[in-house]
């Protein structure tokens, strides 16, 4: 009887470790859903900077307002964006990328309407690669709370960029301007070690319910 029990608390342990295994897996979010997050958390830091930087050095109304709205927004966004990075176990850079320091960094060695111009176009490059990013997200992810902040962003960029853009025309900068690496980050491989333990622990359950039967049958 001993060994019925046991055999049966060992099947029951398996089996509560496969699901667990199970459940993670399911839970984990695809390549594409991270990879959004991430980069969507490094543009609203880059646009944070580049907001307060535009209320600190702008020469003209227009862009300071700019700066200060892009700081709000983006702090709105990334505020919804951070608790369900953690709730699926994505981790966040805690600061823009390289190529995002480095343009701003050339943008405020400017000063004056140089640096206003210089700020609206690297602005339109920045959130034209943004956009571009959140709809790939929608076409292309998969978790249901990463679509939800994808599509939340969405108009919250449009608006940016329109704006930009009218102050592109208002101040002769041109719009068709490259936006860098605008955050991206590397692609994972497949996540497929959690399916082959999945795929051990079965066994390991069939193979003991099996043998406590046996065992049962030849009391």
């Amino acid at each position: 009887m001993r060994i019925v029990v046991r055999a049966a608390l060992v099947a029951a342990s398996v089996l509560g470790s496969l699901v667990l295994a199970t459940t993670s897996a399911v839970a984990a979010p695809t390549d594409q859903d991270a990879t959004w997050l991430r980069a969507a958390h490094q543009s609203n830091l880059a646009e944070i900077a580049a907001g307060n930087a535009a209320q600190q050095a702008a020469a003209t109304e227009d862009v300071r307002n700019l700066g200060r709205m892009f700081v709000q927004m983006h702090t709105e966004l990334d505020g919804q964006l951070k608790p369900v990075a953690q709730q699926l176990g994505v981790e966040l850079p805690d600061r823009p990328t390289a190529t995002q320091q480095q343009q701003l960094a050339a943008v405020q060695q400017k000063s004056g309407q140089a640096f206003d111009t210089a700020w609206i176009a690297q602005q339109i490059g920045s959130h034209s690669t943004t956009l571009a990013a959140t709809q790939q997200e929608l076409q292309a992810g998969s978790d249901s709370q990463v679509l939800t902040l994808a599509r939340t962003a969405t108009p919250v960029v449009e608006q940016h960029l329109a704006e930009l853009r009218s102050a592109a025309q208002k101040y002769g900068v041109p719009t068709s301007v490259p936006g860098g690496t605008g955050g991206q980050a590397a692609t994972d491989g497949l996540r497929a070690g959690g399916w082959g333990v999945a795929g051990a622990g079965v066994l390991a359950v069939i193979a003991a319910i099996v043998w406590t039967r046996r065992r049962s049958l030849t009391r």
